[in-house]
């Protein structure tokens, strides 16, 4: 069998959870809902939070509490996810599009210099892979920050955490996520003073907007066990990292040190990329294009803007890493990065 390199991690007690609001016959936003965002308010320790239906919905919600209007501009990575365009075009606001670092696919020395020179209302900052940002470029911008944490949270720089870096974040609960609930976001105001806007805003929200109970059942069941799913990643990082010295390459990582979530393992290649995935598909390991989700796959970037990033979408390969990963199947993976092409 394949071993996946986008995989969900499901459990029997992730099947008993759904379960146990299956019976109910109560499946909107309800009691199980409730439930999750206290749990996931005790273990990160915002203010303020929510859980809604998707990222979109929560994106939009954290973009009407920074009370931005049609015309307005916000920043973000040409390696933001796709539907975070979308979600700005049916706002009416403009993006401004910054290129990344090519070791760690973060924003760069020059984006940062540009953020300081232009008028942008608002940040949209994600982390692809879980790679955090160097938190002290963040800290001299200024303006709002909405943190997409998806797939950082449980990454720590010095003493900034992920999820922590803005003023508002989203945690997406989507497949293959830190955390999934087969859909749905966690929408959350880290600190005091931004949580008042935040309850206002989504005050109106309606029923359709909020996550149903089925979803956060299955949130539920897996925050309570992220530590753990962080420890056997990074333990596969560090596998993967030794195979990867005895090939000479090195996977993306972050630019500032610090403890990585370890979310996944994404290898630039100068060249030959067919040939890497046609030798991992050989040996029955899955890999993907690691950017191939993003903006500037999708062909909504100016040609010629972010060229750093439009070549990190062209020779960026992600190999499996994830906690369903066994020892027998992580030794498979492992060899195979130590003997790439």
């Amino acid at each position: 069998m394949d071993i996946q390199a986008r995989s969900s991690y499901i459990r029997r007690k992730d099947m008993d959870s759904v379960l146990n609001c299956l019976v109910t016959d109560s499946l909107g936003p309800g009691e199980f809902c409730d439930r999750f965002v206290k749990t996931a308010r005790e273990r990160f320790g915002f203010d303020y939070g929510i859980a809604l239906r998707s990222p979109m919905i929560a994106l939009d919600a954290a973009l009407g509490s920074l009370g931005l209007v049609p015309g307005d501009a916000v920043a973000l990575s040409a390696l933001s996810q796709a539907w975070v365009h979308k979600v700005l075009i049916a706002k009416g606001l403009l993006p401004v599009w910054l290129d990344v670092d090519q070791a760690s696919a973060s924003l760069n020395q020059a984006s940062f210099e540009r953020l300081a020179s232009t008028p942008v209302k608002a940040l949209y900052l994600a982390e692809p892979w879980g790679i955090m940002p160097d938190p002290e470029h963040l800290s001299e911008l200024g303006i709002p920050i909405i943190e997409d944490a998806t797939y950082s949270i449980g990454s720590i720089s010095g003493e900034h955490k992920a999820g922590f870096l803005g003023t508002f974040t989203i945690i997406g609960l989507e497949h293959a996520s830190s955390i999934t609930a087969g859909g749905g976001a966690l929408l959350y105001a880290p600190g005091r003073r931004d949580s008042q806007a935040l309850r206002n805003s989504t005050d109106s929200l309606v029923a359709e907007e909020r996550m149903s109970d089925v979803n956060a059942a299955l949130a539920l069941s897996q925050i309570k066990d992220l530590e753990k799913f962080i420890v056997k990643r990074r333990e596969l990082s560090d596998l993967y990292a030794q195979s990867l010295a005895r090939a000479h390459r090195r996977p993306l990582a972050p630019a500032c040190e610090g403890e990585s979530a370890s979310f996944g393992c994404v290898v630039v290649l100068e060249s030959a990329v067919k040939d890497v995935r046609a030798y991992a598909k050989k040996k029955d390991v899955n890999t993907v294009m690691a950017f191939d989700d993003t903006c500037a796959a999708a062909g909504m970037v100016p040609e010629g803007s972010c060229p750093l990033a439009a070549s990190l979408v062209n020779r960026s390969v992600a190999f499996p890493l994830n906690q369903r990963i066994g020892k027998t199947a992580a030794q498979k993976i492992a060899k195979v990065l130590a003997t790439l092409p």
